[in-house]
């Protein structure tokens, strides 16, 4: 990345990413008076040491990074401990006291995952870079507690950075180009560089991919923000921004930010006017949200939209009135003016009363107390599912004795004293909420040397083919720093086995989902896998050539490629064998990659053969896009191949920081490409104001698992469309929806308990029969009303034919 001059360090690094002085949700009291010029969020010490703030409320906190938690993050930082945090109380003006401070280098209880005060902020501070500053060290010498510090320019501020070409071209833009094809990627933009793109080029659009993000920018304004192949506008400009520099772009690029581009400098001012034309853009979109709502007769509460509504406009009129001469009040105004206006949208949009809801959630918390306060926050935010990292890092998170019989520590270290994962099974049941054992099947962490697993069994080890002969575990080379168990040394899978035995009889899980259930990345060839000795050995003596000695061009390397996948399919085939015989009414269930072609070439996951057999009680199709329009394509491409089988397609929004309406978007995208719910990625990084949108918006209703009893998610699926279809005359006369409602009527009674296996077949039969009236309705009633109906009507044809 491209240095951003202005700013102290650029540290942008990682999966997730960071967002740069990113989300405008601090304080209000967290301004200075009186006004200022846009300057870099910047915290001043008692005795006036300055440092500037490199984040806030990022979705992951980097290396080299200073990071500002405000409430709008969440109750707790949920960084690790390997950092520091000062926690703030505000006291008015721009000043806060300090509260604590703790730093790795102290004997002192919190230096990471601190809550966050409901009336303050948390500093946190991650180890640097090589030969970085290192901010740990300047909180613990510059900040103490007691100590009155100021910070500055967290609302109106400023952000530059630079860009790496305009309207590239293979000959202006090297790094844009393939090196394998001697082409420009799309949009002729590289990993990890910022693109301006231009009308003088005589392109319509950026003809980018959608792993990035993307400005439009008018009148020197941004007036959209989008992931990718956006219009280019004849009066302005496009910047896009792949990996960390779109995520600069989405911190620090909002509605109505001024953006100046001066040769390859790019300088962002996000002033009072920035604010105001965010709310009113809010504004008017709340507003059109409803009046579409209304229009497709969706099921909303229109009292409750427009009392978020009121009270938007009356917030913006005041900001409105402070713009002349108090610029720092009127940008907290107008930023609260579109939060209310923001829920008012969330209220607008559709909530299903029957749907998966899932939640990754890696377990930080080391008391039951800590437990019931996370589990209280998923519940309210509408989820109904959680898939709980139980094994990872080569640890489990409650006391095993399989580990402790095969050489290894019994449980995480930070959770000794008690065991966790009973906590938090029996506090999500009390919850309703459904908790399903989240497994790391094969990978097994990144310590140096291969955590716990490889350090007692190193023979067990998955081995690359560029490092055969080199002495102990080794890292992947397409997954940097990941250490991986072979699939298919006999003594690997019978650990695995024995811990998924464990789990499944000694706890009351709902299910079993397997993650990393594959090998790893295996392409180029020379970065492949997994040639560990008895694989080596075991293959020559099945097929008579030692599979080092091959390359894709030899005639039997599609046999070791098959070979290899086998090991993968027979695995879940014991898997499936064990859940069978041990806990026959838990969930069978895995994360696997969404284009199943994919999956199969680079890390032999044969997901749909998984499928063909019947293997799994369902999926979850993990779609890395940044739009709606990626996440909707590919859960249409998993549906296709799964046919019945339940999909929870897995979107990123939490991980990637994104906005909350994107990442609504996108759980609407993958229910309308007929998923049977959304899962989101994760809880760790799951934001207030994320939180907040599904709780108002998407997860607003209580919902039904489908899976947990199929006929009573297809009997309250069909009982709730029959009531809106009673309701929406205005969108389709009761004449037009007569067939369909009378249909519902006969599946309804047909899915009643106690009912033989020849009823609930039979309320199958009338629910096809619905989808296709449905299907027919034409110019009667209102389309989008026909397509949601119909797209139900789907759903709970298959739902009744599981039952």
């Amino acid at each position: 990345m491209p240095s951003s001059r202005p700013l102290r360090r650029s540290a942008v690094t990682g999966a997730a990413g960071v967002v740069l002085l990113g989300l405008l949700t601090t304080p209000a009291a967290a301004e200075t008076a009186p006004a200022s010029e846009p300057g870099l969020p910047t915290v001043v010490a008692a005795d006036g040491a300055t440092t500037t703030i490199d984040a806030i409320d990022p979705s992951s906190r980097a290396a080299g990074v200073l990071a500002l938690y405000t409430p709008d993050s969440g109750a707790e930082t949920k960084t690790n401990a390997f950092g520091g945090e000062a926690v703030l109380r505000a006291v008015g003006g721009g000043t806060y006291e300090v509260l604590s401070v703790c730093t790795v280098f102290d004997p002192c209880p919190k230096p990471g995952n601190n809550a966050i005060p409901a009336d303050g902020v948390v500093l946190s501070a991650s180890p640097p870079e090589t030969g970085g500053t290192d901010d740990r060290r300047w909180l613990r010498d510059k900040l103490h507690t007691g100590d009155r510090v100021q910070l500055r320019n967290l609302l109106i501020r400023r952000a530059a950075t630079t860009l790496d070409a305009t309207d590239p071209t293979a000959a202006t833009n090297p790094g844009g180009v393939d090196p394998a094809k001697g082409e420009c990627f799309l949009g002729c933009r590289g990993a990890e560089q910022l693109i301006r793109y231009t009308p003088a080029a005589g392109r319509e659009r950026t003809g980018t991919n959608d792993y990035g993000y993307e400005i439009t920018v008018r009148d020197g304004r941004v007036v959209a923000r989008q992931g990718g192949n956006s219009v280019v506008p004849a009066d302005g400009f496009v910047l896009s921004g792949h990996g960390s520099r779109g995520s600069w772009l989405e911190g620090n690029a909002p509605l109505g930010a001024k953006v100046t581009v001066t040769g390859a400098a790019v300088t962002v001012d996000v002033d009072a006017d920035s604010f105001l034309l965010g709310a009113e853009r809010a504004v008017t979109a709340a507003r059109q949200a409803k009046d579409a709502a209304q229009a497709t007769c969706l099921k909303i509460d229109p009292a409750a939209v427009d009392t978020a509504l009121g009270e938007a406009a009356d917030v913006l009129a005041q900001a409105r009135d402070a713009a002349g001469g108090a610029p720092e009040r009127s940008a907290e105004l107008a930023r609260d003016a579109a939060r209310r206006a923001d829920v008012a949208g969330y209220r607008a949009r559709e909530s299903r009363p029957v749907e998966g809801r899932g939640l990754w959630v890696r377990p930080i918390e080391t008391s039951p107390e800590q437990i019931r306060a996370s589990l209280d926050r998923i519940a309210a935010a509408g989820f109904n599912m959680v898939f709980l990292e139980t094994v990872w890092g080569g640890y489990t998170i409650y006391p095993s004795a399989v580990a402790e019989r095969d050489g290894m520590p019994a449980q995480r270290p930070e959770m000794r004293g008690f065991d966790p994962l009973k906590v938090w099974i029996d506090e999500a049941h009390a919850r309703g909420i459904e908790l399903h054992a989240w497994t790391h099947t094969f990978f097994v962490g990144v310590e140096t040397g291969g955590g716990p697993v490889l350090k007692a069994h190193p023979e067990w080890a998955a081995i690359e083919r560029e490092d055969v002969g080199k002495a102990g575990p080794q890292p992947s080379r397409m997954e940097p720093g990941y250490y991986w168990m072979d699939a298919a040394i006999p003594a690997v899978r019978t650990h695995v086995l024995a811990t998924f035995e464990e789990i499944l009889r000694g706890y009351a899980v709902d299910g079993l989902h397997l993650d990393y259930i594959r090998y790893p990345v295996s392409l180029p060839y020379g970065a492949d896998f997994s040639y560990s000795e008895y694989s080596r050995r075991t293959f020559a003596a099945g097929h008579g050539v030692d599979p080092y000695t091959l390359t894709p061009g030899s005639p039997q390397w599609p046999t070791w490629n098959a070979w290899r996948e086998k090991q993968i399919t027979t695995f879940v085939d014991q898997v499936r064998g064990l859940q069978q015989r041990v806990a026959a009414d838990r969930q069978l269930s895995a994360a696997v990659f969404a284009d199943p072609t994919d999956g199969l070439a680079k890390k032999f996951q044969n997901w749909g053969a998984w499928v063909d057999a019947g293997t799994l009680d369902f999926l979850t199709g993990m779609s890395f896009g940044t739009s709606a329009d990626s996440v909707g394509h590919d859960t249409a491409v998993m549906r296709k191949r799964v046919g019945d089988v339940p999909l929870y397609t897995a979107t990123y929004g939490p991980l990637r920081g994104s906005s909350p309406d994107l990442m609504l978007d996108q759980v609407q995208a993958v229910n309308d490409a007929d998923s049977d719910g959304a899962a989101l990625f994760a809880y760790n990084q799951l934001n207030a104001r994320q939180q907040e949108a599904l709780r108002e918006g998407t997860f607003r209703t209580r919902s039904v698992v489908p899976h947990a009893d199929y006929r009573a998610a297809a009997r309250a699926g069909v009982t709730a469309l029959r009531a809106e279809l009673a309701q929406a005359t205005a969108c389709a006369p009761a004449t037009t929806t007569a067939e369909v409602r009378s249909r519902l009527t006969a599946a309804e009674r047909l899915l009643a308990d106690g009912l033989p296996a020849q009823s609930v077949d039979a309320a199958a039969a009338q629910l096809d029969k619905a989808a296709t009236a449905a299907a027919g309705w034409g110019d009667a009633a209102q389309p989008e009303l026909t397509r949601r109906t119909v797209r139900d009507l789907r759903m709970y044809t298959r739902w009744a034919e599981l039952a």
